[in-house]
C-alpha cells in the first residue's frame, strides 16, 4: 500500500472520502432519530444519485481522471435451454450453492417467523428456490437464494409482505431495462 501510495488518484480519494463521510454521519443520524423518523434517510441511493450527476456535470472521469461504470448493458438476454455439457462439470458446486442457498433461506425465514409469529414449511421454501433457480436457468441468471441485507432492510422498514417484495423485484427490472444505463457515469 505505501509503495503505490504516490500513484493515488487524488480525484478519487477525495470522491471517496466525501461519500464516505456522508454515508457515515447520516448513518448516526438514522440511528439516534430512529425513533422521530418515519423511515431511515436512504443515504446509499442519495449518495448514488449525487455522485452520477456531478460526474456527468462535471465531467469526473476527463477532467480529474476519476474511474467511472462505464456502459451498463440494459435490457434482459433471451431465454435459452442451459447446455447438458456441462452438467457434470458443475454438478458438485451446484449442490454446494443450492445447499447453502437454502440454508441461509430457511435459517433467515425461520428468523423473521420467530419474531413475527408465523411459521415457515422448510418443503414449500425448497419447492420455491428449486422452481426459481430452474427458471433462472434458462434466463442465464446467478443462483437465487436470501439476501441477508436486503430482507433485514425490508423488514426494519415494514416490509412485511409479498408485496414489498413484488414492489422491490419491480424497482429492479425497470433498474435493469431502463434505468441501468443513467449510472454511466456513476464513480467507482
Amino acid at each position: 500500500i505505501c509503495r503505490k501510495l504516490p500513484q493515488t488518484n487524488v480525484g478519487t480519494l477525495v470522491t471517496a472520502i466525501i461519500a464516505m463521510v456522508a454515508i457515515f454521519i447520516v448513518k448516526e443520524l438514522n440511528h439516534k432519530f430512529a425513533a422521530k423518523l418515519p423511515m431511515p434517510i436512504p443515504i446509499e441511493l442519495i449518495t448514488i444519485i449525487i455522485s452520477t450527476g456531478i460526474s456527468y456535470g462535471v465531467n469526473l472521469n476527463a477532467k480529474f481522471g476519476i474511474s467511472v461504470v462505464g456502459n451498463i448493458p440494459s435490457g434482459l438476454k433471451p431465454p435459452l435451454v442451459p447446455s447438458v455439457s456441462y452438467f457434470g462439470q458443475v454438478v458438485g458446486n451446484a449442490f454446494a450453492i443450492a445447499v447453502v442457498g437454502y440454508a441461509i433461506c430457511i435459517s433467515l425465514g425461520k428468523i423473521f417467523a420467530l419474531k413475527h409469529g408465523y411459521k415457515v414449511d422448510s418443503n414449500q421454501e425448497l419447492i420455491a428456490l428449486g422452481l426459481c433457480n430452474f427458471l433462472g436457468g434458462f434466463f442465464q441468471c446467478f443462483a437465487i437464494s436470501c439476501s441477508m441485507s436486503r430482507s433485514l432492510v425490508q423488514e426494519s422498514t415494514g416490509g412485511n409482505s409479498q408485496v414489498a417484495g413484488v414492489i422491490a423485484s419491480l424497482v429492479i427490472l425497470v433498474t435493469i431495462l431502463k434505468i441501468g444505463e443513467l449510472f454511466r457515469d456513476l464513480p467507482k
